[in-house]
């Protein structure tokens, strides 16, 4: 039996929301709680230092390296989540189930639970989507530089086209605060042509993005050859370059973005 894009999505959201609700009957409410919160703050913490690290790390040093965001970032995720799991026990009293049944407050507080836990298991796949996308442009040039077949689309992207196919759930591209289609594609773009030498970009940007009506093409090009660059793809650092400021800069020209969206 097979299922479309829609059909499965539901399926998937009925089993995670039965699962849900039928772990906080048995296990309490509050350790929903004390564990949303622990994911939610760990996940925000590292995403901010990802995108804030070298801009933090350079009042304390003049050469702020990769792997000191990333022992940053993972060590004080795990720290935030340590503290809210540990440190808001007190919690629990508050949204406990009665004995001879669920509190309204309990009913109350596992539906908002399962919500929010939909809702950020929707923007992580969203979020890791767009980071295995860029990858794949990567193998993507170098499958087209060898003249061999395209490579397969990862799982993440696939999963994240999906729900932003699926009418029950597009509508959380909406509330999605990391979601921006222009600054995604740009660094797909700019990943498929940094792996590519200058005369293969250069032909890939006349054939390919001219026609699409990519704007300033001199600029457009320097990001191909931008030595920064072409080292965030070479050593797979896909998620500095999704939010790499020359990327940001180059949306932010004219109507940039508002062409960047609908390209691919």
């Amino acid at each position: 039996m097979t299922f479309d894009a829609q059909t499965t999505i539901l399926l998937a959201l009925a089993v995670l929301i039965i699962f849900t609700i039928i772990f906080s009957v048995l296990k309490g409410v509050i350790r929903m709680i004390l564990l949303s919160i622990a994911v939610i703050g760990s996940i925000g913490v590292w995403i901010f230092l990802q995108n804030k690290g070298f801009t933090l790390l350079a009042l304390l040093t003049d050469s702020p390296q990769n792997w000191m965001v990333q022992v940053l970032a993972w060590g004080l995720s795990l720290f935030v989540f340590a503290v809210f799991f540990h440190g808001m026990n007190w919690f629990s009293q508050l949204f406990s189930w009665r004995r001879g049944g669920a509190s309204p407050g309990g009913i109350i507080t596992t539906i908002l639970m399962t919500a929010l836990m939909i809702w950020v298991t929707t923007v992580g796949v969203s979020y890791y989507g767009n980071i295995a996308r860029i990858s794949y442009y990567c193998d993507l040039a170098a499958a087209h530089s060898k003249g061999e077949s395209n490579p397969a689309m990862p799982w993440f992207t696939r999963a994240k086209n999906a729900i932003r196919k699926a009418d029950a759930t597009a509508w959380l591209e909406s509330i999605d605060p990391l979601e921006n289609p222009a600054q995604a594609n740009l660094a797909c773009l700019v990943a498929y042509g940094c792996s590519l030498s200058e005369p293969e970009f250069t032909k890939f940007y006349n054939e390919r993005l001219a026609r699409c009506g990519v704007p300033h093409p001199t600029r457009f090009l320097e990001l191909f050859r931008d030595k920064g660059l072409r080292t965030l793809v070479e050593e797979g650092r896909y998620v500095t370059l999704l939010e790499n400021e020359r990327l940001n800069a180059f949306l932010n020209m004219g109507n940039t973005s508002e062409i960047l969206e609908k390209i691919i």
